[in-house]
């Protein structure tokens, strides 16, 4: 009993095992796939693994064994099938949104999963919004426009039963590829479940920014006039955020499980840091930054 006691599980430190080769296969380019896209897909490989465990793999050594074997052919076969694999059916919808004597809005936009691609429409656009977006088979697409509101809404969220493949790739083909007025004044919040999130907000008129993300990767480019605040957190993954010159920066870090990366020449107190000049500054922004296991970089272009 008491050596039962004492034999851990397998499953943690096969995770690491796994993860750390996956990275170092990747960056060796012996991987062909994108890193993030192997982790999505084999998430049933981690359940599939503490079952294993719970039911064969604490009762003896030879039943460790034959875990570790289990698990490990899965994990080999998960990877070589999704880099096998063309992808998933795409339903393409096109988004153009009028701009109505808008001045003010708040957007909205949340997919499931995918790539959410945000950046400025040209200046003297009719639009508020516009873009394509690709849908999942099975995901159904919700908008909503509200021009009467001060400030005027508009919301797009996708719905369905669209959730995390074993394998099969959508990485980044599942695509929200939108551009946004530069004449409105802006209060945007994104919101993505699992993927990846590219935000340049050079040349757009911003007054609040909030981008929160569960799985995958972040990267957010502030505009280089304005003050606003911005709000970006992550669960798993990396988040990385882009300074522009001239731009003033206070900034709160929060990490659970992870590190961060900040510009030289900030001043610290405590979990806070602010760029040389930041209190005068009239163009500046106040951030707030938080990745619960991951990596958190941001790059000052000024410094």
């Amino acid at each position: 009993m008491s050596e039962r006691a004492r034999r851990g599980g397998l499953v943690g430190p096969l995770l690491l095992i796994g993860l750390g080769v996956i990275f170092l296969f990747n960056n060796m380019g012996i991987l062909a796939v994108s890193v993030w896209d192997v982790l999505f897909h084999l998430w049933p490989v981690i359940l599939i693994a503490i079952g294993l465990d719970l039911l064969i793999g604490r009762r003896s050594v030879f039943g460790s064994l034959l875990v570790l074997a289990l698990i490990l052919t899965v994990f080999v076969g998960g990877i070589l099938l999704i880099g096998a694999q063309d992808g998933t059916a795409l339903i393409g919808d096109e988004i153009a949104q009028p701009l109505g004597g808008v001045t003010e809005a708040e957007i909205s936009m949340g997919p499931a999963i995918g790539l959410i691609q945000v950046g400025s429409l040209d200046p003297g656009s009719s639009y508020l919004v516009q873009g394509k977006i690709r849908l999942m088979s099975g995901e159904d697409l919700r908008r909503d426009f509200n021009p009467d509101r001060d400030p005027a809404s508009f919301t797009l969220r996708s719905a369905g039963q669209t959730w995390f493949p074993v394998i099969g790739g959508w990485g980044d083909e599942a695509t929200w590829d939108l551009g946004i007025n530069p004449e409105v004044a802006l209060s945007m919040d994104l919101s993505l479940g699992v993927g990846k999130i590219e935000v340049d907000l050079t040349g757009l008129d911003v007054t609040a920014v909030e981008v929160s993300l569960g799985l995958g990767k972040t990267i957010v480019t502030l505009p280089d006039e304005g003050n606003f605040t911005s709000k970006i957190s992550g669960a798993i993954g990396e988040t990385y955020v882009v300074i522009p010159q001239g731009m003033a920066a206070r900034i709160h870090v929060s990490t659970g499980l992870g590190t961060s990366s900040m510009p030289a020449g900030y001043t610290r107190q405590g979990d806070t840091y602010r760029s040389p000049g930041y209190e005068s500054a009239e163009d500046r922004v106040d951030m707030d930054i938080s990745q619960a296991i991951g990596m958190i970089t941001v790059v000052d272009l000024g410094r």
